[in-house]
């Protein structure tokens, strides 16, 4: 059967500039669309640049960039603004 390689695709969750969307409903659209452009144009991850910008405290960075967490209902996500 067909497996999943694990690795390969946290490694393209966590390099995916679509990760900001679930900082948007807690720092707002234009800070996340600016995260995800500095990340894109410096090669890094919105996490590696969300760290260093200090966007939010570490925790909560965790947090909201949880791609389980993303998924879920009731996430950080969703119509309700998380």
């Amino acid at each position: 059967g067909i497996k999943a390689n694990e690795a390969r695709c946290k490694s393209l969750i966590e390099e995916s500039l679509a990760m900001c969307t679930a900082l948007a409903p807690v720092i707002g659209y234009e800070a996340a669309a600016k995260l995800a452009k500095d990340a894109y144009k410096s090669g890094k991850t919105v996490r590696e640049v969300a760290r260093e910008q200090n966007v939010l405290p570490e925790k909560r960075l965790s947090q909201l960039l949880d791609p389980w967490r993303m998924t879920q209902a009731g996430g950080p996500v969703g119509s309700a603004g998380g």
